[in-house]
């Protein structure tokens, strides 16, 4: 087997390897019986095809296509192993030749590199917010309303406000709408039933009727009502009014057994909002000062890793939009962007997050950041807890992962240390 290792460029290496022919020749009969075993040919049993009459049904460029990954398995891991190559990602394949030598060229991506700009430079450009009495009363307030209740009043429907109602549609004296004892929540410029509903129930009260038409938007489920006008019947059954609880030494038993008074429930809110802002602000300070670094250091990182890198943000991301059973045709539209767009716009942000992680190995390596095996072991103890139910790599790389991921939150720590340490020098 020839093997021809090209200069790295780019961060990266090209190895052309000519495959041997007994190599070859073995994973194209190996290939050929799979498809044997998965295909009917009048004259053989499955698994009994000879060699010949397969190349002759399906072709040797498909034989050898379907016997790619084998020859990769068989010889790539040995070639990088002899070449003592370390890579931040797996390789990349490519045929570059079929006949008369089968030639594929292996793209090796090489572990990044980064000449840190001046961090112990770094300022600290964020102030925390302060906890006010009006994002506390604003806080109480929408802890009220989720507990709120409905009861039947003698009124009309306002916004916001609730009704039950009977709904009937009608297009050509055909129902295509019916709903009955329908909860129906009033609010201006709601697309709830059909866009416009609202503001034609609005005043409506309890036993009346009311009748009108409404224009079925174009994102409507039937295809032949897209844009057609319905008219509607309403009966209203009951209208509902919206009750509050009392902001009372009761309701903030029922609320949290450990809390005893009003003043207690007030103090617990303004502690959890206190945590919200120092977390908000604590990721606004990690994002700034790794971006302010970013901004002045230099990276020389393989477009493969990025591409990896990209991929892996995209997959995330469709998984993310699955969950709402989206495809991403109609998430691109619902954000209006191109997928070029998307693309791209993924791209970037792979790009800036593996920059912070490179970043931060640096520091760990010029600061020489420690973390203490006693630390590793009780995060590790901690994951195993947590992850009980799901199989977690073996003990030697959990530990190492473990390891890197505190060792990188330690070096995070330092660069904030020196950045508040700059505010205070400042401030003397």
């Amino acid at each position: 087997m020839n093997i021809d290792v090209k200069p790295e460029k780019n961060k990266q290496i090209d190895i052309e390897i000519t495959i041997d022919e007994f190599i070859l020749n073995k994973h194209l009969k190996s290939s050929a019986s799979k498809i044997s075993n998965s295909t009917n040919i009048p004259g053989f049993r499955k698994g009994k095809v000879p060699y010949n009459i397969i190349e002759a049904k399906f072709g040797r460029d498909y034989i050898l296509n379907n016997s790619l990954d084998g020859i990769i398995q068989d010889v790539v891991p040995d070639i990088l192993s002899e070449q003592k190559l370390e890579y931040p990602c797996s390789p990349k394949v490519d045929i570059l030749q079929k006949d008369p030598k089968f030639i594929i060229s292996l793209q090796v991506p090489m572990m990044p590199e980064v000449s840190l700009g001046d961090y112990k430079s770094l300022n600290n450009k964020q102030k925390k917010e302060k906890v006010t009495k009006k994002k506390i009363d604003e806080t109480i307030d929408r802890i009220l309303e989720s507990r709120a209740t409905w009861e039947e009043k003698n009124i009309s429907l306002d916004f916001p406000g609730l009704a039950k109602l009977n709904i009937q549609g009608k297009y050509n004296e055909e129902e295509v709408i019916k709903h009955e004892n329908y909860d129906f929540y009033a609010v201006k410029d709601s697309k709830l039933i059909v866009p416009g509903m609202s503001e034609k129930l609005k005043g409506i009260k309890k036993g009346e009727k009311r009748n009108f038409t409404l224009t079925l938007p174009n994102d409507w489920d039937n295809q032949d009502l897209k844009g057609k006008n319905v008219k509607f019947i309403v009966d209203c059954i009951e209208v509902l009014d919206k009750k509050l609880p009392s902001l009372d030494d009761e309701f903030v038993k029922l609320f949290n057994k450990d809390l005893k008074t009003v003043k207690e429930f007030q103090d617990e809110i303004k502690k959890e909002l206190n945590s919200e802002l120092d977390y908000k602000y604590r990721v606004e300070l990690e994002n700034q000062l790794l971006s302010d670094l970013i901004e002045i250091s230099k990276y020389k990182i393989s477009s493969i890793q990025i591409e990896t890198a990209t991929n892996q943000v995209i997959e995330e991301r469709m998984r993310s939009i699955s969950q709402y059973k989206m495809s991403l045709e109609d998430y691109l539209k619902a954000i209006n962007m191109k997928e070029e767009e998307f693309y791209n716009e993924s791209k970037k942000s792979a790009e800036q997050e593996l920059k912070k992680i490179i970043t931060l190995e640096e520091i760990i390596i010029k600061e020489d950041i420690q973390v203490e095996n006693k630390e590793v072991m009780e995060e590790i103890t901690l994951i195993k807890q947590n992850y009980a139910d799901q199989k977690l790599v073996d003990d030697e790389n959990l530990y190492k992962i473990v390891e890197n991921n505190l060792k990188k939150k330690n070096s995070m720590e330092y660069l904030i240390k020196l950045a508040n340490k700059a505010i205070k020098n400042r401030k003397k």
